[in-house]
């Protein structure tokens, strides 16, 4: 793999064998691959960030049409763009809630004029719950429904391994992420604190660090989420008082073979 200056892109990380970590562009979510039995890309980038998403595939010797699955972690505009050039040769999927948003364009929710990138939709052929189980062989991810920054946002979990690919749910260092139209300040809250049932020794965000301190990420944001509610003593009462309760269905998970 060829070394690139800083500031260059594509900018590409191995983060550990069969994961690497590519950012495409300055103002798109880091893609991330996983080389296993199928071939998972992790969230495509901008869509006018696309043409060195390929080139970074390309210098980890894959070309478009070997990438199986790709998975979004969110339906904004940063994450999905590359779907309109792999969605012929690759299976989409999507959590639900994300997925009908991606399908449709949904363009204010998509943030897309916020990048100046209309988005006209894309297939998403796997419609995702909580709980489905995505089985790459020597890699499997759970799909957890954390909403809150979106109402579909949804993390992925390697639970042997112990990662969790957060997309915009879970930053390193305690940052909150923001909630957008279709997101909620309580279901953020309720999100972290499922997320804080985890045993999760890597954190792999959208943006920013990662980080292998993860319960202290997860308490830092929890108590900068709780200082955005008007009346915070009435919230720390309530998780006083169901500190083992998490309010999150479960749904019914599934094994997505692909």
């Amino acid at each position: 793999m060829r070394l690139m200056a800083k500031g260059e892109y594509p900018c590409i990380k191995r983060v550990r064998s069969n994961l690497y970590k590519i950012k495409a562009g300055k103002l798109s979510a880091f893609s991330y691959l996983i080389t296993a039995n199928i071939n998972v890309l992790i969230d495509t980038a901008l869509m006018s960030d696309y043409p060195r998403l390929e080139e970074g595939l390309l210098e980890l010797g894959l070309r478009p049409r070997d990438i199986d699955l790709v998975l979004n972690t969110h339906e904004h505009c940063d994450h999905v763009g590359g779907n309109l050039y792999l969605q012929d040769v690759s299976l989409i999927g999507a959590y639900k809630y994300s997925a009908v948003k991606i399908r449709y364009g949904d363009d204010e929710v998509m943030r897309c004029r916020h990048h100046g990138e209309p988005f006209p939709g894309s297939k998403v052929h796997l419609w995702l719950n909580n709980a489905d189980v995505i089985d790459a062989g020597s890699w499997i991810l759970k799909v957890i429904h954390t909403p809150g920054h979106t109402s579909g946002s949804m993390c992925l979990y390697e639970p042997r391994k112990r990662i969790l690919f957060s997309g915009d749910t879970l930053f390193a260092k305690g940052t909150p992420s923001n909630v957008y139209d279709s997101g909620s300040l309580g279901e953020y809250f309720n999100s972290l604190r499922l997320l804080k049932t985890l045993r999760i020794d890597h954190l792999l965000p959208g943006h920013g660090w990662e980080s292998k301190d993860v319960e202290r990420d997860i308490e830092l944001t929890i108590e900068s989420v709780v200082e955005r509610f008007p009346d915070r003593r009435y919230l720390l009462r309530l998780l006083r008082e169901s500190e083992d309760n998490v309010y999150m269905d479960e749904g019914d998970g599934r094994t997505v073979s692909v």
